[in-house]
């Protein structure tokens, strides 16, 4: 074989994994959104990092009030790859940081040789955004779930007092619950 000829060969050969490599580093994984605060369903999330799940944690004044939402249901968050490494390198989450909260029912299972809970069926989809230049305070919060669990395409933000506040309070960093994600802790730069 010519060199010529070996060299288109080998040209065509890599020509698949430059591509595939260029589209993966393309694609965008920061908050898309259609008009001024619509947030678009983010795609691809579940190939996000994931930070944690929880099982019926929620915040409340009366202990063992309020969780009519959380109590059977597993809470399992995923941020933005690019945040992530944000963070991981200041400790601080950047504009542009998307968090994912998949809610799924809990079932149990009793069986001689096998117990516990585990994780059902998907109900809810709800996603964070830091943005600081579209939204007051930073942060904004939003869910895509429907009545009877459909997941839709686009949502506005909750108002500020719905999941805000309660985020501004009671998160340890920047509206984020790091107390609960040892992800996240083992990555916070000392």
């Amino acid at each position: 074989m010519k060199k010529v000829e070996q060299t288109v060969v080998v040209f065509m050969l890599l020509l698949p994994i430059v591509v595939s490599g260029q589209s993966a580093d393309s694609r965008s994984d920061k908050p898309v959104f259609e008009g001024k605060n619509t947030l678009l369903k983010p795609e691809g999330y579940r190939e996000w990092i994931f930070v944690g799940s929880s099982l019926g944690l929620a915040y409340s004044r009366t202990p063992g009030q309020g969780q009519g939402r959380n109590a059977e249901l597993y809470h399992n968050v995923y941020i933005n790859p690019s945040s992530y490494r944000e963070y991981a390198r200041t400790g601080k989450f950047p504009d542009g940081t998307m968090m994912v909260l998949e809610l799924a029912r809990s079932d149990v299972k009793s069986e001689p040789g096998l117990q516990g809970s585990y994780q059902k069926d998907f109900v809810a989809l709800e996603a964070s955004v830091k943005d600081s230049s579209r939204f007051e305070g930073a942060w904004a919060y939003f869910n895509f779930t429907e009545g009877g669990g459909k997941i839709k395409a686009k949502a506005d933000p909750f108002p500020q007092n719905a999941c805000w506040s309660c985020h501004h309070v009671n998160a340890a960093t920047d509206h984020v619950f790091t107390q609960f994600y040892p992800v996240l802790r083992a990555v916070t730069p000392k």
